[in-house]
């Protein structure tokens, strides 16, 4: 791209990681005093392309997945990122658990993060891409509340999952996911294993997932469900402090 060209796009750039829902074609558009819908075509279509924008479904462009691991890196030894693996770190000690940090793009979750255990299978390591589906843990963060309360997107949801989940259940997972702030899905996916999630919001939108695991028969005290879903809380009011000062 030619100079005029990439400061252009490092002005969209700017633009939509300060726009809580993204920016229209149009706002893009407008943003860059007006010039020919085939140049924000191309500066849209690089972007994209590079993974540093995303389009939604609802035809808004938001950041993609490639600017968090330009803060991954940046941040490494302070900000942010810093606080997250710390409080990572709390958990699986405490708990003798697995914890993840997605992020998703482009119908996609990465794994940003990874603090594994032996004791809890079902997680995921660093680097890892799963297609967007609820199954995957926090995944119901990231899908919009039109495609969950539509009634054939759930039940297709369920008969993709071997074995075949019941749609209750699913329903009933992701409206108290919703209504509380935290997924907690123990058993439902992967039976014996308890599963939360709790969602990262940064400028009014969820970017990243805070996900735990480990096996039911680990947890022999009865109140500890309510300790772990508590202490996820707790890390989500630190992280969120830290990426929104």
């Amino acid at each position: 791209m030619s100079d005029s060209i990439l400061t252009r796009a490092l002005q969209v750039v700017d633009a939509v990681s300060a726009a809580a829902d993204g920016l229209r074609f149009s706002e893009v558009q407008a943003l860059l005093g007006g010039p020919s819908p085939s140049t924000v075509s191309k500066i849209l279509r690089e972007l994209t392309r590079a993974d540093v924008l995303t389009k939604t479904p609802e035809g808004r462009y938001v950041l993609g997945v490639k600017p968090y691991f330009w803060g991954k890196t940046v941040s490494r030894n302070r900000g942010p990122f810093r606080i997250i693996r710390e409080e990572m770190a709390a958990l699986h000690e405490t708990f003798e658990a697995s914890v993840n940090l997605f992020t998703c793009s482009d119908g996609h979750m990465f794994c940003l993060e990874s603090v594994m255990s032996p004791e809890s299978p079902t997680l995921w390591p660093a680097g890892k891409g799963l297609r967007l589906q609820l199954p995957v843990i926090g995944s119901v963060f990231f899908f919009s509340r039109e495609q969950l309360e539509d009634e054939a997107f759930l039940q297709a949801e369920c008969e993709r999952h071997r074995p075949r989940l019941e749609l209750e259940d699913v329903r009933d997972m992701v409206a108290n996911a919703w209504r509380t702030g935290i997924q907690m899905d123990a058993g439902l996916f992967y039976p014996g294993v308890i599963r939360l999630a709790v969602p990262l919001v940064d400028q009014e939108r969820v970017t990243m997932v805070l996900g735990l695991g480990i096996l039911e028969a680990r947890q022999e005290e009865r109140d500890a469900v309510s300790r772990i879903a508590a202490a996820m809380r707790g890390a989500k009011e630190r992280i969120e402090e830290a990426m929104n000062p």
